[in-house]
């Protein structure tokens, strides 16, 4: 075999050549054959323009008998659910004295025998509330129950056998996945806009609003009127509840928001139970541990939620011992990692609960137990007036700040809750302080973990700093307790 092998070579001097060539065309050929049937597989999968068409048409088709359009009659009154600065709940109006108004909006129904899922700003005020179907008919409608903190509310009309919407598991949205908004924008009924879901958990209490509501963010059009409308998947479930957009001209910019499905879930089990929604209650206002405020709190860990202040002396909170400047760790058994998560737990728990609490205060741990109370309505915080001028003022340091001593008549009018500090009398503009924050009015009660009496004493505290890039000051503001970190840098 060998020896013919040689001959071979010695008659064809390039057969290795040729041998390699023949082998190197064959992988390329397969190869080819390969990539060549994977694309077609991979093309077979992919919906035709046409397929994507016909599936838009088959979810419509299948949900839009269970939208309605809502018309409501009430007295107009600024809105309790709150909106940050640059958006807006579509056509709903602000402020002005208290008249007659016709308005808008939009529903799903949710049950076969008539209950419609909407948001609170379309039903809540409403005295005549007048339900409109898609094929037609005509129905006045009764409120079951509104829920101001998540913007939802339930309203029933007198039917039976109705075509109703299936609320789907809005946490297995993604984000990228195509979406139908319906609704009836600017009285448009049975309207429906596309989009994809272009962001989801959006938080947006940061901006004020949405205290319990991690909203699925989309670029489907939401204009006023599609208020309380679904939002819903290509396999024809409502994931969402519209009711807010951000918007410079009143009208959709393409970033809407919707309320989830689960919590709507949640919600509604809670209104159709007993009319409103209830939440468990400590007193507390909250912020998030930063690195300078545990080291003025005595506290080493990187997880918690340090209590700015305890908000009355009747609260389950003051009643437990908690008071400002205290990091919890632990609630009711479950580790804390941020203030939202506290406030979560707390609000998921039913009123009246006893639950344990763990927390740092100057560094050692405590322990107390809770009696949760029920969360009060939100209200609007206005900010407090600021004392008269004082001529003892001390003029701005490196801080930008001026300050003066807190004299008795200047307390009794603040009604401090905590009696000694320095007054905030100026703050320097583009100063650290300003951009901080800190305002004329405030109270200066601590600087860093040394609490201060009077000037003398800031001064002092301010001057033993040397090199520090910031310091934290507590502050009183409104009858209120808060931490404000500055960089001296």
């Amino acid at each position: 075999m060998y020896s013919s092998f040689s001959r071979l070579k010695e008659r064809v001097p390039n057969l290795r050549v040729l041998l390699t060539l023949v082998v190197v065309l064959g992988v390329a050929l397969a190869f080819s054959a390969v990539r060549s049937a994977s694309a077609q597989q991979s093309s077979s999968q992919l919906p035709s323009p046409q397929d994507l068409s016909r599936t838009f048409i088959s979810v419509v088709k299948q949900v839009k008998p269970a939208v309605v359009n809502i018309d409501v009659v009430e007295k107009t009154k600024r809105q309790s659910f709150r909106v940050p600065e640059g958006f807006q709940i579509p056509g709903v109006p602000f402020g002005g004295a208290p008249r007659k108004q016709r308005g808008t909006g939009s529903g799903v129904i949710i049950s076969s025998d008539g209950y419609i899922l909407t948001n609170n700003h379309v039903a809540s005020d409403a005295e005549q509330i007048t339900v409109k179907l898609g094929d037609g008919r005509e129905f006045k409608a009764r409120k079951i129950g509104s829920d101001p903190e998540t913007d939802l509310a339930v309203v029933k009309i007198d039917a039976t056998g109705l075509t109703y919407a299936k609320l789907g598991d809005s946490d297995k949205v993604e984000q990228g996945e195509w979406v139908i908004a319906l609704g009836s924008p600017f009285g448009l009924q049975q309207t429906m806009t596309a989009g994809i879901v272009s962001a989801t958990g959006r938080d947006l209490r940061s901006v004020g609003a949405g205290q319990f509501t991690e909203f699925i963010q989309t670029d489907a059009s939401i204009n006023p009127g599609n208020s309380g409308g679904p939002l819903v998947n290509m396999e024809g479930e409502v994931i969402g509840i519209n009711t807010l957009i951000f918007t410079e001209s009143g009208q959709s910019s393409g970033v809407g928001f919707s309320i989830p499905a689960n919590l709507a879930k949640k919600v509604y089990a809670q209104l159709m139970k007993n009319g409103k929604v209830t939440r468990g209650y400590l007193g507390v206002m909250l912020r998030p541990l930063t690195p300078a405020i545990a080291q003025t709190v005595g506290y080493e860990g990187t997880e918690g939620a340090v209590v700015d202040d305890v908000t009355k002396a009747d609260t389950p909170a003051a009643r437990a011992g908690l008071r400002s400047g205290d990091v919890i760790t632990e609630f009711d058994g479950k580790s804390i990692k941020s203030p939202k998560e506290l406030t979560e737990m707390v609000a998921e728990s039913p009123v009246g609960k006893t639950a344990s609490l763990k927390f740092i205060r100057e560094g050692k741990p405590q322990t107390a137990t809770v009696r949760l109370g029920e969360r009060p309505a939100t209200g609007d915080q206005e900010d407090p007036e600021s004392p008269d001028e004082d001529s003892g003022e001390q003029a701005p340091g490196k801080l930008g700040v001026g300050i003066t001593n807190l004299t008795p008549e200047i307390a009794r009018q603040l009604k401090l809750k905590i009696g000694s500090g320095v007054l905030v009398q100026s703050v320097q503009q583009d100063s650290p302080a300003e951009e901080a924050g800190l305002r004329k009015g405030d109270v200066i009660h601590r600087v860093n973990r040394q609490a201060v009496a009077n000037r003398q004493e800031f001064i002092s505290v301010l001057t033993s700093l040397k090199m520090a890039k910031e310091v934290t000051l507590q502050i009183e503001r409104g009858g209120q307790l808060t931490f404000v970190t500055i960089p001296l840098d």
